[in-house]
């Protein structure tokens, strides 16, 4: 079964999938964990040569839809990777639709590329959305200190999750909570998939 964990910046994924992951090895199930593997590394080269043309970083360099294209290129060579030889249990942190709703949201015209670039991978058996309010996914990204993002984009961000036209099939786990609450809710819709 693949397992992928969704939901906006700051609602946990993260952490969450790689404990669930941890949870079901202890469990005894042959399981596969794929973390989201940024392009810092691209970033980082691309920010050198936007600097080197007198400009402020990448984002100025390349536009938003180039920027999700490398990603998107990125995350499915990983992804391919992992799922070409599958273990059977395969918690995913993040998937597809998160590069569908973050085009939607930004306002990047290429979701209809992702998603024909996508098209080879599995369709996971369980997709565990995240749920969480924006003000609460802030506050977390604040704590954290690594980046930040406004109100109104955590909130665009959700709202482009639930237009995805896959959003009726995803498992809501309310995840406002405290971490173990939501790990625990997360484990119970995974033994329910599991059981089927």
């Amino acid at each position: 079964m693949l397992i992928a964990v969704i939901g906006i910046d700051g609602a946990g994924k993260t952490s969450q999938a790689h404990d669930l992951a941890g949870w079901l090895r202890a469990w005894d199930w042959p399981v596969r964990y794929v973390p989201n593997q940024t392009l810092l590394p691209v970033r980082r080269a691309l920010d050198r040569i936007a600097v080197e043309d007198g400009l402020r970083d990448h984002t100025e360099l390349l536009d938003a839809d180039t920027m999700r294209l490398l990603a998107a290129g990125a995350r499915l060579a990983q992804l391919h990777d992992a799922l070409s030889d599958p273990a059977p249990v395969t918690v995913v942190d993040r998937y597809t639709y998160c590069q569908y709703a973050a085009a939607r949201v930004l306002g990047a015209g290429n979701e209809d590329v992702l998603r024909r670039l996508n098209r080879e991978l599995p369709t996971p058996g369980l997709v565990l959305y995240l749920d969480i309010e924006p003000e609460e996914a802030r506050r977390r990204i604040k704590l954290r200190g690594v980046d930040d993002e406004s109100l109104e984009f955590l909130e665009g961000f959700r709202d482009a999750y639930r237009s995805l036209p896959e959003y009726g099939g995803f498992t809501h786990i309310d995840a406002n909570g405290g971490f173990d609450d939501v790990q625990a809710r997360l484990r119970e819709a995974v033994r329910a998939a599991l059981a089927d």
